[in-house]
């Protein structure tokens, strides 16, 4: 008997059709009401749908690359070092550069002293030309070979300058105070400055914000200047952020607006470039932005205002025009055509039509 049992179930669920074809929800033993899942508009958001993730990162950073061709002979910091503005990260062979350095100031110091003896000339030359002995075409001379020595003299300084800013541009800088997050070449690496080769990158991770998307519904009562809690995920650490530059354009794919805030904390406070928070912009919402007839987006067809709802009226459902307008990401808020004690299906999208017998099952 349990054998016979067991082949009855196997053939009354063995042999249905259509067993891959996509169906509503499970129906009624013997009926032909369809089970769904209806909703009554909320008449107030919660708190939680006012906030929005963002991600904490850097005012500045940057990725290091050297001003010259060459190997690196130094590296003298690695990933995780604090560096300070000016200091000397890599080195790279000078040999070269520094000799065409000593040639520079040797061609100088012979330029000053043609310049020396040349300006001497010139002054002997003058006191003879006031006593007469000499011509004015030999005092001309002494001039014009004064200006050749200056000119020749302030070449070969300018030259000296060119030698030791190529010797300078041997050593990789740090442009401000950060921290190494990466170093990218090794010792004897050759490295190049057209095109870059990347040495370094650093970051500072003392000027941190949060760049977060804002629904354009709620962006226009976000000011900078506005504080706002944050919370680091996951850990739950708290601070506060003030709002910096609110966005000028709506992304249209999500219908937001880039917002910028600057990161306040202590020195208990841990954060991270690249670590994710929430902001809760429930603060900057005014008591009747919370307040009305609220359904979740995928409960109402819309195209922009205009849509409709499937109302759930004496065992069936009918077609029902609203006009919506959206409030936040999966919230519209409904303008006119449904009352608070109405039931309407949570999913609009389902293969329903006018007079479609249902059972609600949740």
């Amino acid at each position: 008997m349990w054998v016979a049992a067991v082949l009855a179930a196997v053939v009354t669920t063995g042999c249905g059709k259509g067993a891959n074809k996509p169906a509503l929800p499970e129906t009624q033993q013997g009926s032909n009401a369809v089970g769904v899942k209806a909703i009554t508009p909320a008449t107030e958001l919660e708190a939680s749908v006012t906030r929005v993730t963002g991600q904490i990162r850097s005012k500045q950073e940057a990725t290091l690359s050297p001003q010259a061709t060459g190997t690196i002979a130094k590296m003298l910091v690695k990933v995780g070092d604090r560096v300070k503005k000016g200091q000397t990260l890599a080195v790279l062979d000078t040999s070269n550069v520094a000799i065409a350095v000593e040639q520079a100031r040797a061609v100088k110091a012979a330029a000053d002293a043609a310049l020396q003896l040349a300006t001497s000339n010139l002054e002997r030359t003058r006191k003879v030309a006031e006593g007469g002995g000499i011509a004015a075409a030999g005092l001309d001379q002494a001039e014009i070979g004064q200006k050749q020595a200056a000119a020749q003299a302030a070449q070969a300084a300018a030259a000296v300058k060119m030698a030791e800013e190529n010797l300078r541009d041997m050593s990789i800088l740090a442009p401000f105070d950060g921290v190494i997050t990466a170093r990218l070449k090794n010792l004897g690496d050759t490295v190049a400055m057209t095109p870059p080769t990347a040495v370094f990158t650093l970051v500072d991770i003392t000027g941190l914000e949060v760049r977060a998307l804002v629904p354009e519904s709620v962006v226009d009562k976000v000011k900078p200047g506005a504080k706002t809690a944050g919370t680091l995920s996951p850990s739950g650490v708290r601070f506060e952020a003030t709002v910096t530059t609110v966005g000028s354009v709506v992304d249209t794919t999500n219908r937001t607006v880039e917002v910028l805030a600057d990161v306040a904390g202590d020195e208990k406070t841990v954060l991270r470039p690249g670590a994710l928070v929430d902001l809760d912009f429930s603060s900057v919402s005014q008591p009747e932005d919370t307040k009305g007839l609220f359904l979740p987006t995928q409960a109402v067809s819309a195209r922009g205002q205009e849509g409709f709802v499937w109302v759930v009226q004496d065992g069936t459902v009918r077609k029902r025009d609203v006009r919506v307008e959206r409030i936040l990401p999966g919230y519209v808020r409904v303008l006119q055509g449904l009352s608070a004690d109405e039931r309407v299906l949570a999913d609009s999208s389902l293969d329903v039509k006018e007079g479609t017998a249902v059972r609600v099952v949740q």
